[in-house]
């Protein structure tokens, strides 16, 4: 069975919240984005929580839904990071992210710089070597330098159920005691893995705070680098391939560690095409440009994601933000060529990214829009946040795209059929009977 091939647009943390300097419209809404609406008029919409109502999510987590696979358990962030990085996470193996910061004794803990290093790979890799292994409570930590501040800590021994040390965007919050999970799946695991984590993370101060590499940042007026803190800590588990769960080839086509380690863990194609920070349109269209090779060499689904709308987001400037948008757009006029015509063109986000106020990321939801010779288009004209209430997809979550998509290209399993030991999403490939498989 033949169908539509699939070109999945993410516009990372394009949504927004209405901002007053912009007439009270969002940042998508106030932008002249065209090719945008083109999608938008030429098909059907719907508005998108990512995972629930009003639920703040990162972009790992709908990502995961977004690509069929919202009934698996998620591996974590850390496993993505390494397998980004092109680090082997074997099977079942339990890692985190291990962070280099900048630390300060206080009354109420370790008191953390809002500082990151750049540009100082030397220094990171040096003191992450004199910290790299670390034996507790029956868990034996291994630490692999990534790159930057950057680390994967390896638990052998250790449960994936417990908390971050890090508080991330959590300004002005000290280091934070690692402590097993309610709920942990073996609750002895967690606490000892906790308690081995919090023995190294205190160990890792005191011997970063007197390495000579910090002596000599000190002495050139520069932050040492004195305590390793830990987040997204997770398990590698067997997960379907991608083209088992959708019944087609996936391509994912971006510029940041993650996406590839979305694409090592799903068995799917990763192209990568670097980012222009101060040229969004010249990115996307370079992106659109690699999808369209993708799609014209046999892809069935091609996920483009850029990340600019949420870069310019976290600056903090609405106005800043609608023209990345407008830029993001113009990258986008290949859309209106002939090949385009035939394909299921979907655009959406992964989150709200404010561009107002202390939130990192919202849990507002975002447009979608599905242009396809299939779908049953409605009245919306505009791609927006607002706009995309009224459209005949209505209220959804990220986990209900894939099968939207799916329909639209004419690829979507009949329920009523069991051919594969696991039921995926689309039209699945099937293992034939031949005349030798009789035992």
């Amino acid at each position: 069975m033949s169908g539509r091939p699939i070109l999945l647009i993410l516009l990372d943390g394009v949504a927004d919240r209405t901002c007053s300097e912009l007439g009270d419209l969002t940042p998508l809404e106030a932008a002249a984005t065209p090719n945008l609406d083109r999608i938008a008029a030429g098909g059907v919409s719907g508005f998108v929580y990512p995972i629930e109502p009003g639920l703040v999510p990162p972009s790992e987590l709908p990502h995961f839904h977004l690509f069929g696979y919202a009934p698996y358990p998620f591996p974590g962030r850390a496993v993505l990071e390494a397998l980004g990085h092109g680090v082997g996470v074997p099977m079942d193996a339990v890692v985190t992210h291990a962070g280099l910061r900048h630390v300060t004794p206080t009354a109420a803990g370790f008191e953390i710089a809002h500082w990151w290093p750049r540009d100082e790979d030397d220094d990171c890799a040096a003191l992450v070597a004199s910290v790299s292994s670390f034996e507790s409570d029956g868990v034996t930590v291994s630490l692999r330098f990534l790159g930057r501040s950057d680390s994967l800590l390896t638990l052998h021994g250790g449960s994936e159920d417990v908390t971050d040390s890090d508080p991330f965007f959590f300004t002005r919050l000290p280091a934070i005691r690692v402590e097993p999970l309610a709920g942990a799946r073996d609750p002895g695991a967690a606490s000892r893995t906790a308690r081995a984590l919090n023995r190294y993370l205190l160990w890792t101060r005191d011997v970063l705070e007197g390495h000579p590499v910090n002596a000599g940042r000190r002495a050139r007026g520069a932050h040492p680098m004195n305590m390793l803190l830990t987040k997204w800590t997770g398990r590698r588990r067997p997960l379907p391939p991608f083209v088992r769960r959708a019944g087609v080839e996936g391509t994912i086509i971006a510029s940041t560690p993650i996406y590839a380690g979305f694409a090592a863990l799903l068995g799917m194609r990763y192209v990568d095409v670097p980012e222009y920070v101060d040229d969004p349109e010249k990115e996307v269209a370079e992106k659109l440009r690699a999808a369209r090779e993708a799609l014209e060499a046999g892809a069935g689904f091609v996920h483009l994601h850029t990340k600019a709308a949420d870069e310019a987001a976290h600056a903090h400037s609405p106005v800043t933000k609608r023209n990345v948008i407008e830029a993001i757009d113009r990258g986008l006029a290949e859309l209106a060529a002939p090949w385009a015509q035939d394909v299921v063109v979907a655009v959406t986000a992964d989150h709200a990214t404010p561009s107002q106020g202390p939130m990192l990321h919202t849990g507002d939801s975002v447009p979608l829009a599905v242009s396809a010779p299939t779908v049953r288009r409605d009245a919306v004209t505009t791609f927006g946040e607002r706009p995309a209430v009224a459209g005949g997809l209505g209220q959804l979550r990220a986990r209900d795209v894939l099968p939207i998509l799916l329909n639209a290209a004419d690829r979507a399993r009949f329920l009523g059929s069991r051919p594969t030991p696991d039921a995926g999403l689309g039209v699945p490939r099937v293992t034939p009977l031949r005349p030798e498989d009789v035992e």
